[in-house]
């Protein structure tokens, strides 16, 4: 008896160590780099008369990204990116400034599935700290041509956009 219990707690042990193991190889098998390169061209949303603009370009690991809002055919926000892969903690790193402000916004990147990425957002402050923000965004990628992209502040969804590709 007292076999048959231990034989089967090692059985238990092995099936749940394998399946913890297979999750372990399958988010290491994301290739962080490669999966950025999805976003690299030209992306455009419309929503009622607001158009959002991306031009994603290779940079390095990594890629610069201009960005445009515009309404009515006026430019209501602009900013521009740098992303690059940290191997350390195999996310990718964002820096954002924006046209019209001093203000810098940093993010953090990673993919959780060949189609999902998922950003956070810090603000920079005067005194040099960092802070995580209420918001974060998650795209998932339909097609090669196409993601649709939630934006969230306290956990909550706030908007969605649906992304093409132009280019």
């Amino acid at each position: 008896m007292k076999n048959l219990f231990l034989t089967t707690i090692i059985i238990v042990c092995m099936v749940l160590g394998a399946s913890e193991m297979r999750a372990q190889i399958t988010e290491a098998q994301l290739n962080q780099v490669e999966l950025l390169k999805q976003y690299f061209g030209t992306w455009k949303s419309d929503y009622k008369d607001t158009t959002e603009v991306f031009v994603m370009t290779p940079y390095g690991k990594g890629m610069q990204v201009s960005f445009k809002a515009t309404t009515k055919g006026k430019i209501i926000y602009q900013c521009k990116q740098v992303w690059g892969y940290d191997k350390e903690s195999d996310k990718v790193l964002g820096i954002q400034f924006v046209r019209a402000s001093s203000s810098t916004v940093l993010y953090v990147c990673w993919f959780t599935s060949k189609n999902i990425n998922e950003t956070i957002e810090y603000a920079a402050h005067n005194d040099g700290k960092l802070e995580k923000t209420n918001s974060q965004w998650k795209e998932d990628f339909k097609s090669r041509d196409m993601f649709i992209q939630s934006h969230m502040v306290n956990n909550k969804t706030v908007s969605m956009r649906t992304f093409m590709r132009v280019k």
